[in-house]
């Protein structure tokens, strides 16, 4: 079945990060025929002047932003014909984005993330931690973006895979987005000696024919690999780059269970440090 993403949610501060998850969200937009959101959230004014302007402070900023959006779709043709709405927030950006995918039924968050080396202590922008923690609760899926793609597209798909319950469902995520965009998905088994000691290798060969033999089936291209690794965000940002990959398929959620789940508990460091785009979708919350 095609992708449904209905109504895709933004959060923006207008840096160049956060505007590169703005063109990549309009790519999903159009192809889905979703409303894209913008989401900006500031902190009070008020509060630091100490003095009541008289003045509705939502609505001018409101104002500025949707200026500020009529100027970019101007002169940006990658989101000329998507539909924009504008939200403007007064709070703390994580818990907030969190909020507002729930308050508008998000279906997907598209979001920039500075990365773990990115600026640091600036609470207004979207920071790779903040980033991560709005992967962890939000209730929908969430692509995280961390460099500009001067070609957005979807043709290659990296598929990190184990033998636990969360890789069917970022299977039935994965040859959904395949289909659309007609494209390859790149299975990846990671292993390391220590988890051999937990996960019996003939499962995970099996699982692998599985997703194959589902794959066929499904008649999405794929192909498959297993790699032994010392660390598992570094294999997998690795192989990535060496594709290319477009795209980086998580399943994220509390990060329980490590020795058995090789690729849940390095989805932080993927999402921080993949300059490919990773989309995560939350076995806790989804």
């Amino acid at each position: 079945m095609p992708l449904h993403f209905k109504r895709i949610l933004v959060p923006t501060d207008f840096s160049d990060i956060s505007l590169n998850a703005l063109d990549y969200a309009a790519a999903v937009a159009r192809n889905s025929d979703a409303e894209v959101t913008l989401l900006h959230v500031y902190e009070s004014y008020e509060q630091h002047a100490n003095i009541s302007l008289g003045l509705d402070i939502n609505e001018i900023i409101e104002k500025g932003i949707n200026d500020k959006i009529d100027d970019i779709k101007a002169t940006n043709k990658n989101l000329w014909g998507v539909k924009f709405n504008t939200k403007v927030v007064n709070g703390k950006s994580t818990n907030d984005i969190i909020k507002t995918a729930k308050q508008l039924k998000s279906d997907l968050i598209v979001m920039g993330t500075h990365g773990t080396s990115g600026l640091k202590n600036l609470g207004k922008y979207l920071l790779g931690s903040n980033a991560y923690r709005v992967v962890n609760n939000a209730p929908c899926p969430v692509v995280t973006i961390r460099e500009k793609k001067s070609n957005i597209r979807f043709k290659d798909i990296l598929l990190p895979i184990d033998n636990t319950k969360e890789t069917k469902m970022k299977l039935d995520m994965a040859i959904q987005w395949a289909k659309d965009y007609d494209a390859t998905i790149h299975l990846v088994a990671l292993t390391a000696f220590f988890e051999e000691l937990f996960v019996e290798i003939k499962d995970l060969k099996k699982m692998i024919g599985d997703i194959e033999t589902k794959l066929e089936k499904a008649g999405v291209k794929y192909t498959s690999k297993m790699i032994r690794h010392q660390r598992a965000s570094e294999s997998v940002i690795t192989y990535a780059e060496k594709i290319p990959a477009d795209l980086i398929i998580m399943v994220t959620g509390h990060d329980n269970q490590w020795s058995k789940v090789v690729v849940r508990s390095a989805a932080r460091n993927i999402i921080t440090e993949s300059t490919v785009p990773v989309l995560s979708i939350n076995a806790d919350k989804v």
